[in-house]
């Protein structure tokens, strides 16, 4: 048998399959799931580093040694390792970053040299990520430096997103910033049916600095505790703390104990920062970037469909969606206010385009105005046109059914009164969750039950928990409104005040009786919060523990799973809650 791994090479082997668990592509093998509040639920990536053999050879990277140490200076800058010959900030983007740390390095810390060396030996995802970063880092580090924080922050998309703004993890984090639905909100970045600000490149950067900065101050300046926050949320990282200082007052973040991800999270960044701080020693070519904005940000002055604005920008559709994953839809949304980025040499004669064009060029799909009558009803309007009550109300942001005589309303698709559209609507599957009606759920989707018993033949109106029904016409529901979670509150104060009961707190929030609820916990107040599409397995859990949490069946379970009745589960493994979207 081979030899048993020790040392710095066991750990260098065990945490392979950790690499680059910021970012949002595939799920961690191992880590923890963390809540629901978080601004940074975000899994493993899946990079050329767990298929390609290193970039750099051995000879060319320092083997780091496998100690510790309490000492928060980063040994390289103590020896003035860094010999490379930096640009002028003045002309180099990555010189104004390297020129404005800030954060003390804690090279000697074991977990920060691991990091060093896994970035540095499988440089493939780290060199992709730097080359992502092009079109949008003049922004952020702009806006770093408008509010006087640290520019190793400019690096954290890296460890987020791989500076992906369309990236989503499993969890539903989103953008460079890796945003949860229930922080977005709390920081107030938009999301409806056309727009997701989660994945606009500046406007999710204010709202991430913002929430930093209030991190940054909620711990008193203690920079490792605020990341540790933006990834865990600040009511784990508090209630580690107060653990911590229980035997030692003068506990800091790397006395805590906090979820598996967000243990090897700050390390993260603070490789990332040793290796920009002396890229030659660890066998890496950081590459130069001139320090002028390589897109801008040009407003339009009313709905734009986006194939009519890359034409005029003389580049594809793909590309100019590339630059603004925030755009949901085939346009922007209706009126004035949205903001397209673009590339900085097009943008004055984009500008100049725009003005000089009328409303109706900008559109050219078959669009269609509605305005609302004495009588009308959304689902009589929405069957006129032969589309789904859901997709008539994301198309217009509305929140309920609501509509007022003289409303105008958007009709979004490419149908006439009594033709049906020519695109089909996808249908989406969904599985009924313990306290679920037909009628509850046709609601909830706004679809009448004649329509979800056409679509499920054979359904009877008694419905069973880990039954899948198809929802048909585009049926994504709006996220449920969420309340942040303060110091003192209750679940009694919580139903309260919005109206509703704690019966229906724990059922939206799949909240056992004895849930404790923490500061920065967002709780859905009204309908389900989303049903997650994987669990991660923990100590204790077992299949029928997992079903029940989660209002479903245990076969159902294995079935998504394809278990057999013989099959175990074991802390760390995955296992899927909703089958494959068929949309």
């Amino acid at each position: 048998m081979p030899p048993k791994a020790s040392g710095a090479v066991a750990a260098l082997i065990a945490s392979t399959a950790l690499l680059f668990s910021g970012c949002a592509t595939k799920p961690p093998a191992s880590a923890p799931a963390t809540p629901a509040n978080t601004a940074a639920q975000n899994e493993t990536a899946t990079s050329d580093a767990d298929t390609a053999p290193a970039v750099a050879s051995a000879d060319a990277v320092e083997v780091e040694d496998d100690f510790d140490s309490e000492d928060g200076e980063d040994d390289l800058e103590l020896a003035g390792a860094s010999t490379a010959d930096w640009p002028d900030p003045e002309t180099d983007l990555w010189s104004q970053i390297r020129n404005g740390f800030e954060l003390d390095g804690y090279g000697k810390r074991y977990r920060v040299r691991r990091w060093t060396q896994q970035f540095a030996t499988h440089q493939r995802h780290l060199q992709a990520s730097l080359d992502r970063a092009r079109p949008f880092l003049w922004h952020i580090v702009r806006r770093i430096d408008e509010r006087g924080l640290p520019t190793e922050l400019a690096l954290l998309p890296i460890v987020e997103s791989g500076y992906d703004p369309s990236a989503r993890s499993y969890m539903g984090a989103s953008g460079l910033w890796q945003f949860m639905p229930g922080t977005a909100d709390h920081m107030g970045l938009a999301r409806d049916w056309w727009y997701d600000g989660r994945n606009d490149v500046i406007a999710s950067t204010d709202a991430a600095l913002s929430y930093l900065d209030d991190l940054h101050r909620r711990y008193g300046g203690d920079w490792l505790l605020a990341l540790a926050a933006y990834n865990a949320g600040p009511g784990r990282v508090d209630a580690a703390l107060a653990r911590a200082q229980q035997s030692d007052p003068d506990a800091t973040y790397w006395d805590l104990e906090l979820p598996l991800e967000t243990t090897e999270y700050v390390p993260k960044l603070l490789a990332l920062r040793r290796i920009m701080f002396a890229p030659e020693r660890f066998g890496f070519d950081w590459p130069l970037l001139d320090n002028t904005p390589r897109t801008r940000a040009v407003a339009l002055p009313s709905q734009t469909e986006i194939a009519v604005a890359a034409g005029m920008l003389d580049m594809s559709e793909e590309d100019l969606r590339r630059l603004n994953p925030a755009l949901q839809r085939w346009a922007s949304a209706p009126g004035k206010g949205t903001r397209l980025l673009v590339p900085a040499g097009k943008a004055d004669a984009f500008e100049k385009a725009l003005a000089n064009a009328s409303p109706r060029t900008l559109v050219q799909r078959n669009t269609h105005s509605y305005t609302v009558r004495r009588g009308d009803v959304l689902g009589v309007i929405a069957a006129k046109y032969h589309m789904s009550v859901a997709a008539l109300r994301q198309a217009n942001g509305l929140r309920s059914d609501r509509i007022r005589i003289g409303q105008k309303l958007t009709i979004p698709r490419t149908g006439t009164p009594g033709e049906p559209t020519p695109v089909a609507e996808p249908a989406e599957t969904y599985i009924v969750q313990n306290g679920d009606s037909l009628w509850e759920i046709a609601q909830r989707y706004n679809v009448n039950v004649a329509a979800m018993r056409g679509s499920n033949p054979g359904v009877s109106t008694s419905l069973r928990p880990g039954q899948k029904l198809t929802i048909p016409g585009s049926a994504t529901p709006p996220e449920p409104s969420t309340h942040i979670v303060r110091a003192g509150d209750s679940l009694w104060e919580i139903a309260d005040a919005n109206d509703v009961t704690i019966a229906d707190l724990r059922r939206w929030n799949r909240l056992e009786p004895n849930t404790r609820l923490q500061p920065g916990q967002s709780i859905a107040i009204d309908g389900p919060a989303p049903l997650p599409d994987f669990y991660e397995v923990e100590t204790g859990d077992s299949l029928w523990s997992i079903a029940a949490r989660f209002s479903m069946q245990v076969t159902t379970l294995r079935s998504l799973n394809d278990m057999s009745s013989g099959s175990t589960i074991r802390p760390g493994q995955r296992l899927r809650l909703q089958p494959v979207s068929s949309s």
